[in-house]
């Protein structure tokens, strides 16, 4: 996802390019992801501005019951990425950049790599579900409560608990 913006920073302030992107985004502990979309570049007086508007599909587990499912997500971003050269020199601007800011490189090409990466980071779902009242799994037994009747024994799923677990059960027995 590498464009060359040396003809967009050559035209004057407001010119505007627009592209389809097709790549991949790099997962941490896993394959690269493949990304789809398009993305709008503007130039403004410090460098390019980049609107994308991206998706990937993403495999995923269901955070309730571990049923694998598929994931849509939605990558859509404004950045402003920022010249490091005078593309009609190839000398290095004086300016102070920030250092966590993306920048357009000495070859006035700008990644959308790592943009993209981090966008998508922010815009997954942190709990995916397989369907909203998704059961989840037996606390005791692990089986999947979706399949329909269960038949175990829940009891205190924690230690602590017990002694409210007995209030109650003492209290029921009470009604009778």
């Amino acid at each position: 996802m590498i464009f060359n913006v040396s003809g967009l920073i050559q035209d004057g302030i407001g010119a505007t390019r627009t592209y389809d992107v097709e790549g991949e985004v790099p997962v941490e502990g896993g394959s690269p992801e493949k990304v789809i979309g398009t993305t709008e570049m503007i130039r403004t007086k410090d460098g390019v501005l980049v609107r994308g508007h991206m998706r990937l599909v993403e495999p995923e587990a269901c955070s309730r019951c571990l049923r694998p499912l598929v994931e849509t997500v939605r990558i859509e971003f404004e950045e402003e990425f920022l010249a490091t050269t005078d593309v009609k020199s190839g000398r290095p601007l004086d300016q102070e950049i920030d250092p966590d800011a993306f920048r357009i490189d000495e070859n006035h090409m700008l990644d959308l790599t790592e943009a993209v990466r981090q966008y998508r980071e922010v815009s997954t779902e942190m709990q995916p579900l397989c369907r909203p009242d998704c059961l989840g799994l037996c606390p005791l037994c692990g089986a999947d409560l979706n399949e329909g009747d269960h038949d175990c024994e829940a009891g205190p799923v924690d230690s602590r608990w017990a002694g409210l677990a007995s209030l109650r059960l003492e209290s029921s027995e009470g009604k009778d």
